[in-house]
């Protein structure tokens, strides 16, 4: 009695291991000798027995099985989604070669509209192996046919790529395609985007070579004083003796971080007569900046605080439309020309670099973003006119104004005619009723009916002139844009059609360096393995499922977070030091 006591106390343990094990896919191995045996199994019972007791209705499932439960799922979520996107009006596309660490290239292609909710969605399309050579003809072909796939070569109006010039090609196919395809709907004029950021990163790298040597002493300053707690205690105490307030944290700037440079030196600034004082006390310390490099630091602060400025543009919003880059844009022509204007010669010949290379990428006539602004109505059209008057001055500025001005009333117009020819659809019961009413109506009421249709015809200019004259919206930084047009689309409905259509353009490929990201976390060193098929059903299909809605009050609270890695955290109270 007490033998089949002990066996049933075996049989259990010996029977959670084996379900735990038999859940996670693994087989035990065969045991070597009777003591093994005794381990693996309790006597008398062999896995099939046990697999009875425990689990009978359990199936193992393998890794075929699951390879076809995730195709199966992408699939099904796929033909979900393509049968959303017909009743969207407007798609912007992005594209961009990723190499994965199997040596594999992989196009990724991501889809961005608003849906009628007046919600962004970006939605991941393709992410496909391509075979070399990646020249712009195999690009534009490869995206064109994702885009029949879809169906929805009707309804895209813009492609944002980085600006390698194999895409420059693909951009010429591409329009030729579309245009083809569309005929005079297609505005070949907003097609093509370049990616801000990766201009602003081009831009940048001008920049910080420019200041290499300039900053040096300043960041081996601040390493030198992270290198020891003691130091830091005694530069601290040194504030105190000359009354500096100890406010800010010292920040040592990261090459990846665009606005670092301009954290650590303003930063650096308020304690330049600590850092005098801390050098004579420390023989030690070598890099103490010179006076001309306080006074360099001084001049060219506002020049990176434009640049900053687009930094945190980029980083506080998952997905940034091209209404918030026209005034960071413009922030930072007006930096570059006052550098290019400075007598100093450093910080001359800084200005020239950089304004040479933000010149090279938007020299090209597109106003796109000058659009999405003028759609903004905490901008409208009076922030244009001084954007226009600080890059070019008063006479010239005059001249873009008008270009501006007749652009924005040629596209109202365009927009109000689809909009009353949409609604001069009616059914044919309509045009015999109508037919019925005149007929019995007198000549005089059938004229001016006739007359009323005719004027009707006419593009009315007085929503236009209505949302420029009226007020302002406050300046906020909780303002939501869409929100804004989703309420306001009734009084504004032409407007809110333009709003749709150019909000939906993206002006930087940050939705790409996300699924990149996505994609490295599948293939990575414990998955290396995977075929291509595998990983788009993995990548798309998580795109799918998860949608595009982001919490971006967590994502800036994890940008403060990434943030604080920078920060040279100041210590509050004084300690002995020992050097």
């Amino acid at each position: 009695m007490n033998r089949h006591m002990k066996n049933c106390q075996k049989l259990k343990s010996h029977a959670a291991r084996f379900q735990i094990q038999t859940r996670l896919g693994y087989k035990p191995a065969k045991a070597s000798s009777a003591s093994d045996e005794s381990v693996l199994l309790a006597p008398g019972y062999d896995h099939a027995t046990m697999k009875e007791i425990i689990a009978p209705f359990y199936q193992f499932i393998g890794r075929k099985a699951i390879r076809a439960e995730c195709l199966r799922v992408c699939k099904k979520e796929k033909e979900i989604l393509k049968s959303s996107l017909k009743n969207v009006e407007y798609i912007g596309l992005t594209t961009d070669m990723w190499t994965s660490n199997q040596t594999i290239s992989y196009m990724c292609v991501v889809a961005h509209y608003i849906d009628k909710n007046w919600k962004m969605q970006t939605q991941v399309l393709a992410f496909v192996e391509l075979d070399p050579p990646h020249t712009g003809h195999v690009i534009a072909d490869a995206l064109w046919s994702y885009v029949i796939e879809w169906k929805i070569e009707d309804k895209v109006v813009s492609i944002t790529l980085d600006n390698a010039s194999n895409n420059d090609v693909a951009v010429r196919d591409l329009k030729a395609k579309f245009a083809f395809r569309r005929g005079v709907n297609f505005e070949a004029n907003y097609f093509h985007v370049r990616c801000c950021d990766h201009i602003v990163n081009l831009v940048v790298k001008d920049e910080t070579t420019c200041l290499e040597d300039l900053i040096s002493n300043l960041r081996e300053t601040v390493k030198y004083l992270q290198k020891s707690l003691a130091r830091l205690h005694k530069f601290v105490e040194i504030c105190r003796d000359l009354r500096i307030d100890v406010g800010e944290h010292l920040h040592l700037d990261v090459c990846t971080r665009w606005g670092s440079t301009y954290r650590m030196i303003k930063t650096g600034v308020p304690y330049k007569q600590a850092l005098a004082t801390y050098a004579i006390s420390d023989a030690s310390y070598k890099w103490e900046p010179s006076r001309n490099e306080w006074a360099m630091f001084e001049q060219i602060e506002p020049l990176l605080f434009a640049f900053a400025r687009v930094t945190t543009a980029f980083s506080s919003q998952y997905y940034p439309t091209a209404n918030i880059f026209y005034p960071h844009v413009v922030s930072m022509k007006i930096a570059l020309i006052k550098a290019k204007e400075s007598t100093d010669e450093t910080f001359h010949a800084m200005g020239i670099a950089m304004m040479e290379k933000f010149d090279k990428y938007w020299e090209e006539p597109n106003n796109l973003m000058v659009i999405a602004t003028f759609l903004d109505p905490r901008y409208k059209m009076i922030f244009v006119q001084w954007c226009l008057k600080q890059i070019y001055g008063a006479e010239r500025a005059k001249v873009e104004i008008e270009l501006v001005e007749q652009e924005l009333e040629s596209l109202y117009e365009k927009y109000d005619a689809e909009k009353k020819q949409a609604e001069q659809r009616p059914s044919s019961s309509s045009h015999k009723s109508s037919s019925m009413a005149s007929s019995s109506m007198p000549a005089s009421d059938a004229e001016f009916l006739s007359f009323l249709h005719s004027t009707s015809n006419r593009p009315s200019k007085s929503e236009f002139r209505n949302y420029i004259d009226d007020p302002h919206v406050e300046m906020s930084a909780s303002f939501d844009l869409l929100e804004w047009w989703k309420v306001n689309a009734l009084r504004y409905p032409v407007l809110a059609k333009m709003a749709r259509r150019f909000l939906t353009v993206p002006a930087s490929s940050v939705s790409l360096e996300s699924t990149f990201s996505t994609g490295g976390r599948v293939l990575d060193n414990f998955r290396s393995s995977l075929k291509p098929v595998m990983v788009e059903a993995l990548v798309c299909g998580a795109s799918y499922i998860k949608g595009s809605h982001k919490d971006l009050n967590a994502m800036e609270a994890e940008e403060d977070e990434e943030d604080d890695a920078e920060k040279i955290k100041l210590p509050k109270s004084t300690m002995a030091s020992n050097y």
